[in-house]
């Protein structure tokens, strides 16, 4: 951005650069390899044609749960039969805000959705080459939990998990509003408009505070978060199986150009409008 703030000159007062969207994917590794949901089973000493009575019996677990930890905190569980995406003009993200302000929530556990989605998951069927029932890796639907709370730390985040083995799991957090709640702990004022910053106090210190996000150790971070949600993981650890692998499924850095008055930004925004369609 350093030749952009040069051609924009006096207009700027400021520019902050940090992460914006972050989304974290945990894996159960140890199902991955073929057959190691056969060992799991009889690890469990379970057999291959009950698979099905036995995925269903883990599945309702989880859910319980999550209807339990909902219970527990006064929040809504709600099962979402059509789409909520941003397409369709209802991403559940925003249902969820618009739960949180209705109520006055300003942390912990908003609300829990459910709903049918696409995922990667085992389907038992008969091996005539073997003669016998088999595991196989099947693209189908089946129910996943979305948990949306406000963290003291990284503010408002949600989980994403499937209901089914091997039990994908989705973290999703805001760079933004992790800093946010930085500079609001250090006491440095800021004007945040939804996601981006207009203007900080302390740019310099606010600049360090996002790069340090980069070399936050996050892992056991996401390690607690999973435990709150999928009350199998002790089951499966126990297995031999071990816990999640995570990995940054998505991950978005923004640059916020901060202007010194909305004139110097309209004297030069068809300039940026005509350089960004180019």
């Amino acid at each position: 951005m350093d030749s952009a703030t040069t051609i924009l000159q006096d207009g700027v007062i400021g520019q902050l650069t940090g992460f914006d969207r972050l989304i974290f994917r945990g894996h159960l590794m140890a199902f991955f390899p073929g057959g190691a949901m056969e060992r799991f089973l009889h690890s469990v000493n379970v057999l291959v044609k009950d698979f099905k009575g036995f995925v269903l019996n883990k599945s309702s677990q989880i859910i319980s749960a999550a209807r339990a930890l909902a219970d527990a905190s006064g929040r809504p569980f709600e099962y979402l039969d059509e789409a909520c995406t941003r397409r369709s003009g209802d991403p559940k993200g925003e249902k969820a805000l618009t739960i949180a302000r209705r109520d006055g929530i300003d942390t912990g556990l908003i609300c829990v959705f459910s709903t049918l989605e696409p995922c990667q998951t085992f389907q038992g069927k008969f091996s005539h080459r073997f003669n016998r029932p088999e595991l196989v890796r099947r693209r189908r639907k089946c129910l996943h939990l979305y948990f949306h709370f406000i963290d003291p730390e990284f503010g408002l985040m949600h989980l994403r998990l499937q209901t089914w083995f091997p039990f994908q799991i989705q973290v999703y957090v805001n760079g933004r509003e992790w800093l946010s709640r930085v500079l609001d702990r250090h006491r440095i004022g800021y004007v945040r408009y939804e996601n981006c910053f207009q203007s900080v106090d302390d740019l310099p210190a606010a600049q360090r505070f996002a790069e340090a996000l980069a070399h936050r150790r996050l892992a056991p971070i996401l390690d607690a978060l999973a435990r709150r949600v999928n009350p199998l993981l002790p089951e499966i650890k126990a297995a031999g199986f071990g816990s999640y692998y995570w990995c940054i499924d998505q991950a978005e850095i923004a640059t916020d150009v901060m202007f010194a008055d909305r004139p110097a930004l309209q004297r030069v925004l068809p300039d940026l409008y005509d350089h960004a369609l180019r």
